[in-house]
């Protein structure tokens, strides 16, 4: 059967969203201390068979710094976290957040009528992820209705609202909806997409595997209608990237690609945390605060960095460039990564850089292998607490200067002082982490060994397809004046880990502990059959702890 591929304008031609008659029911308005919260229903769409009543939450701080109000769009299965809300509404934020995902065991939920009853998440089934029944009944299309019906409601609640911007945000599923949204809707003032290019289960950005021909034909049709990078090109309004480079939902690789899709006038950023995975910095945080505060009062906003390679007597050196505004910034990086992607990971080496006047900074790198892909970002800190990151440049050096001298690789040492902070990366329950966790601190002899005041420490410094000897142990010297019990995580190219529970002896003298391989078990206690997949090493519950000297032995 032929299938009519419909186009982004196509598919949103008979849609235009009501600017009335939302049959508003306000339910509870109460306060929080710092914030009152009002929940209410309104009517985003009529089907012959019923209404489409959304369950919306509406946060006011308790002294507004804005008139801004963000619109957090939630991800498919579940509503937007309070705590993570809490962050823009303790900054003066107005945020008003909905439910898509319908059907609930909570009191309060939207409800569909029995023709949408695959937009509740508990029976989407295949309307969730391909196209068979048309793209028009897809959830994700439907859902995108609701929330620009969401903005229409956000722009004709007075007096309570009366916003003079208007602003969207979400993290992982929910983005697919802003990008979508922003594609087709020129109401929005700017959007914050969080660790999402527009992945979704048929235009999967991770891995490179064997695509049957029998989906290619479904995956177009999706990819068409439904994903991100169709809509990119009609975005008309700022974008912000917030996201962590190592995280697996995502391909931080095609970030760029999707980025570079937007209209060249429309001004977009990227603020990665660069070598977290689970976590976001806490500057990404202050990057949308200041972010958002420069759009609701039409200030002009920094120029992003940019990277690139440089070759100088026959040596790889690496620049960044900088906003010329030298007094705002405070810190900037330099990130540089070996080799491709493996399931969205890789392994960061951070350089301290010193910009010079003219906003310039440079680093002299080393090559291990002509044929091997080396990656820059380049991070900048400004003052009022913003990071900003350049787009990645990926070169092989080859194509560069085939005369480019190389570096013998050291595979054995994972970690030693003289790696410094930038070598783990933290793991921790609450959405920001602060890197500043992460630090160095004077244990028996006067010898320094890197520890973390909260969280896991998270190294990406191993690559396991050298460790062919399944002998071979992992070491570490250790530092701790309390008997402890930690958890040593490894993680492989598959996404399993494997756990080694430690106990360390107090002692006032530095003590190295040696583990062998079959002392890494699942959760279901099988051990690991092979160092040659691992890529990540994790120390868990390991606060304090000072840690040197990591390396196979």
């Amino acid at each position: 059967m032929k299938k009519n591929i419909l186009t982004p304008v196509q598919l949103w031609k008979k849609f235009q969203p009501i600017t009335s008659n939302f049959k508003t029911n306000i339910i509870s308005f109460k306060s929080l201390g710092y914030m009152s919260v009002c929940e209410l229903y309104f009517t985003a769409l009529t089907k012959q068979d019923g209404d489409v009543r959304v369950f919306t939450q509406i946060y006011f701080p308790k002294q507004a710094s804005s008139s801004a109000a963000l619109i957090m769009v939630p991800e498919f299965n579940k509503m937007v976290d309070l705590n993570y809300i809490s962050y823009y509404v303790q900054a003066g934020f107005n945020v008003i957040t909905f439910d898509i995902a319908g059907k609930s065991t909570n009191k309060h939920f939207t409800h569909y009528p029995n023709s949408l009853d695959f937009c509740n998440y508990v029976n989407s089934g295949d309307h969730l992820t391909s196209c068979k029944y048309g793209a028009e009944n897809t959830c994700l299309f439907n859902w995108c209705k609701i929330t620009r019906q969401v903005i229409s409601f956000v722009k004709n609640f007075t007096p309570s609202l009366s916003p003079t911007k208007v602003l969207m945000t979400a993290q992982n599923s929910g983005a697919n909806i802003v990008w979508q949204v922003a594609g087709v809707d020129n109401r929005l003032d700017g959007i914050i997409p969080i660790n999402n290019t527009g992945y979704d289960k048929f235009n999967s950005n991770i891995g490179n595997e064997e695509i049957p021909l029998s989906e290619l034909a479904e995956r177009n049709v999706w990819s068409l209608c439904c994903a991100a990078p169709s809509y990119a090109k009609f975005i008309n309004c700022p974008v912000l990237f917030l996201g962590s480079s190592n995280n697996r939902n995502y391909s931080y690789s095609s970030l760029s690609d999707t980025l570079k899709l937007i209209p060249e006038e429309i001004t977009h950023y990227e603020c990665v945390s660069v070598g977290c995975s689970k976590n976001l910095y806490k500057q990404a945080l202050y990057t949308a605060f200041n972010w958002i505060d420069d759009i609701a009062n039409n200030r002009k906003t920094v120029v992003p960095p940019k990277g690139r390679f440089v070759v100088l007597e026959n040596r790889i050196w690496v620049y960044a460039d900088f906003d010329l505004d030298y007094d705002a910034i405070v810190e900037a990086k330099i990130h540089v990564a070996y080799g491709k992607e493996v399931e969205g990971v890789r392994n960061w080496i951070g350089y301290d850089v010193h910009s010079d006047l003219i906003g310039t900074a440079s680093q002299k790198i080393k090559v291990y292998d002509l044929e091997e892909e080396i990656s820059l970002v380049c991070t900048v800190f400004y003052r009022n607490g913003s990071m900003y990151t350049s787009p990645m440049l990926t070169i092989t050096p080859n194509k560069l200067d085939k005369n480019i001298k190389t570096n013998a690789r050291n595979t054995r040492m994972i970690f030693d002082k003289e790696f410094g902070t930038n070598a783990f990366y933290p793991r921790e329950t609450a959405f920001f982490a602060d890197k500043a966790n992460i630090h160095f601190e004077q244990g028996a002899l006067g010898l320094e060994g890197i520890t973390t005041d909260r969280g896991d420490l998270v190294c990406y410094n191993l690559d396991g397809k050298y460790i062919t000897n399944n002998e071979v142990m992992l070491q570490f010297d250790y530092y701790t004046t309390k008997p402890r019990k930690i958890v040593v995580e490894i993680e492989d190219v598959h996404l399993k880990s494997y756990y080694a529970q430690i106990d360390l002896p107090p002692s006032e003298e530095w003590q190295s502990i040696k583990i062998p391989r079959t002392l890494f078990v699942s959760n279901k206690l099988y051990p690991i059959k092979t160092w040659t997949t691992v890529k990540s090493l994790i120390f868990c519950t390991a606060e304090k702890v000072l840690i040197n000297n990591i390396i196979w032995i």
